[in-house]
């Protein structure tokens, strides 16, 4: 019986060594997996008309609007130049036919209380965080009372709107 014992014993100990996996050794590495997301935005500004006019005694007001499109989310803000046209400043700015002007300005609200422009001077500009898509704002215009009489004509301004992000 013995024999027997020592013979079960060899063929078990046999097979464990054919059937028992490797000694394998194993090393591991770890590594970093990034993406950097730039932000990048476009401004677009609809133009602001104030329409046919025959009497420039009242203020008349319109509004306009723009939009920021910003491939992340980022804060952005959008400021305005002075403008062409006459001798424009941020406090006046003017629209031109030749030398005649016509005085007004834009703002940030529609009570026409917020100037825009570029921050300084007091001035304000638009600021907000975009949402990664297309996002609006309104510009509100508003010319300057009692500016009678003027020759008959197209009077004409270019605004720059810049956004910085």
């Amino acid at each position: 019986m013995a024999r027997l014992s020592i013979t079960t014993l060899a063929v078990a100990i046999a097979w464990t060594l054919l059937v028992a996996p490797a000694s394998a050794q194993t090393a591991a590495a770890t590594f970093d997996v990034s993406i950097t997301v730039e932000a990048d935005c476009t401004i677009t500004v609809d133009d602001l008309s104030f329409g046919t006019v025959a009497d420039l005694t009242p203020e008349i007001a319109a509004t306009t609007t723009g939009t920021v499109a910003c491939t992340g989310i980022s804060p952005v803000s959008v400021s305005f130049d002075p403008g062409t046209g006459g001798a424009s400043t941020f406090a006046t700015r003017e629209m031109a036919l030749g030398s005649d002007t016509i005085d007004y300005n834009l703002y940030a609200d529609a009570a026409h209380t917020e100037i825009l422009g570029d921050g300084t001077t007091g001035t304000v500009t638009i600021d907000f965080t975009s949402t990664g898509g297309d996002d609006g704002f309104d510009v509100f215009g508003q010319t300057a009372a009692a500016q009678n009489p003027k020759p008959a004509g197209t009077y004409t301004s270019t605004i720059t709107a810049t956004v910085t992000f």
